[in-house]
């Protein structure tokens, strides 16, 4: 049984919408609703969905795509949102499969690549550096905070967050994991119109690449502690997230 329930936002044409509410922190306090979402791509969105969104109270939209992803599905524009873009995929040779020419993604990145690329992200990356900045000024909230199929660098933004927020581990890693239940109708129908051009073993690397493994997301954990020691020297050194500022950031963020 769960500690809390998963606050998924209904929409019709954005996938892995949720609150980031409702978590609790090691000192018994709870994450507050309607702060921060994460989510996939909001470009798909029918009107409905644009009706649904202007309820949330969302003033900062922060995407982690690079240029070309943005631009082939661009985010609506909303007058009363701030739209915040800074790619977060860091120095890595591979294209995202949404870019043009990442087609062949699932074939030549491997389960391996990925777990280095999540144990590479949280580090000197510009796109979390300015994720903490933002989220530490009241009157950018609510926040949404999305990739592709916000999976893997909104995994990483989403554990920085509620890193900050001492919020355990354990915890870290259900909100993460749970992004293969929401993603999974996205997944098999990408998986019907690929799959007459793979093999098996292809296709099996397109399901492991499309999951949110807990080995992905493992790597970036034992990264922090490795370079660091500790997760809170990590968050300190390279977010300047002193106990001071963790600490107003928890007194405004939890209940």
């Amino acid at each position: 049984m769960k500690q809390f329930d998963m606050k998924i936002v209904p929409f019709e044409a954005v996938y892995n919408f949720r609150d980031m509410g409702g978590y609790k922190s090691r000192d018994g306090r709870t994450v507050k609703n309607g702060l921060i979402y994460r989510s996939a791509a909001l470009g798909k969105m029918t009107k409905a969905d644009k009706e649904l969104f202007k309820t949330l109270g969302v003033k900062t939209i922060f995407d982690y795509r690079d240029n070309h992803e943005a631009q082939n599905n661009p985010n609506p524009i909303f007058p009363y949102a701030k739209y915040i873009q800074i790619p977060a995929k860091g120095n890595h040779a591979f294209e995202m499969p949404t870019n043009t020419g990442g087609k062949d993604f699932y074939k030549v990145v491997s389960p391996e690549m990925f777990r280095e690329f999540y144990a590479q992200m949280p580090f000197n990356n510009d796109s979390f550096k300015k994720l903490i900045a933002t989220i530490q000024h009241p009157e950018n909230l609510g926040l949404v905070h999305h990739c592709a199929v916000g999976k893997d660098r909104t995994g990483i933004g989403s554990a920085l967050i509620l890193l900050a927020l001492d919020v355990p581990e354990e915890t870290i890693m259900e909100d993460y994991l749970d992004t293969n239940v929401h993603l999974r109708p996205l997944v098999e129908r990408m998986a019907q119109t690929i799959q007459l051009g793979y093999s098996d073993q292809e296709l099996q690397q397109f399901y492991a690449l499309m999951s949110a493994r807990e080995d992905y997301l493992q790597a970036a954990f034992d990264a922090m502690d490795n370079r660091y020691g500790s997760k809170t020297a990590f968050l300190e050194q390279e977010f300047g997230l002193t106990t001071k500022k963790r600490k107003q950031l928890q007194d405004h963020y939890l209940i």
